[in-house]
């Protein structure tokens, strides 16, 4: 497999990490996921939007292709042709650092990245059986809206899963609101309204929940963002979680058994990821 790293393209197995690295350090910068089809990232502009606000919080110097989306375009269908993933759905993954230099207290605020490029694997398109976390909980923060390295709750609660034998877990906050699902944010549908946690929960800005948002105004769909208790989410008609492999229904939460359909999830669906719809 080939890497982006620094902008230049290497085999990984000639990448090396320095022990000065500030991301093994100190958890000093940030990640995110993109998913590209056809050769064409998905909601590109918006993700781009989303590391350059993280990188501004965290006092990051953008680099060119953090500026420009077609730039950083170019080099990610660089990177999956490179890899021969030419009209496969691929998963691009970057992760960006402070160069090396101080402890806590940086000596500079450049930029370094990673970018690597891989085959997407098949996600079940349902949800089977979900749980609320009872091992770790969300809180708001200047950095809860991106992902980072500093990912140990979402390491904890996968092994919650794990040992539940559950297919999701959904995180509430400190004072027990839902706020997310563990790579995904998570809406319910009651009375043609969908409901979806407020950011200030914790969870991660997501740019599929922006994008549901965003086209729910379009097209005059009711939606409510808000603090909600796990009562609110098991009175639900249906529950989905979004991030962008797509939207996933949830078929239960314990013995509260939901509904797999919905129209208004088929209309986000068709709309936002049309590829993924049967013709």
């Amino acid at each position: 497999m080939h890497l982006l790293y620094n902008w230049h393209l290497i085999r990984e197995e000639d990448l090396i990490i320095p022990y000065s690295n500030r991301a093994f350090q100190y958890n000093d910068g940030l990640f995110d996921t993109l998913v590209m089809e056809q050769g064409k990232i998905r909601f590109l502009t918006d993700h781009l939007a989303r590391i350059q606000q993280a990188m501004q919080v965290l006092q990051l110097i953008l680099p060119e292709p953090f500026r420009n989306a077609e730039i950083l375009a170019a080099y990610l269908t660089q990177l999956g042709e490179q890899n021969n993933l030419k009209n496969k759905l691929v998963r691009v993954k970057i992760h960006i650092w402070r160069a090396p230099g101080g402890l806590f207290t940086p000596e500079q605020n450049a930029a370094e990245c990673l970018i690597s490029a891989q085959a997407q694997n098949p996600v079940a398109v349902v949800i089977a059986q979900a749980g609320f976390a009872t091992t770790v909980q969300n809180n708001f923060s200047a950095v809860s809206f991106f992902k980072g390295p500093f990912a140990t709750k979402y390491v904890l609660a996968s092994l919650e899963k794990k040992q539940r034998m559950l297919d999701e877990l959904i995180l509430l906050d400190a004072q027990g609101h839902v706020s997310e699902a563990l790579v995904a944010n998570v809406f319910w549908v009651k009375s043609q309204v969908i409901f979806t946690p407020a950011l200030q929960t914790g969870c991660i800005a997501g740019i599929t929940r922006k994008n549901i948002l965003r086209l729910a105004a379009d097209q005059e769909i009711e939606v409510q963002e808000g603090f909600y208790a796990a009562t609110d989410l098991e009175a639900a008609e249906v529950v989905f979680t979004s991030n962008v492999t797509g939207l996933r229904p949830i078929a239960a939460m314990g013995s509260k058994k939901f509904m797999l359909d919905h129209e208004l999830i088929t209309r986000l669906q068709a709309v936002l990821f049309p590829a993924t719809n049967p013709s």
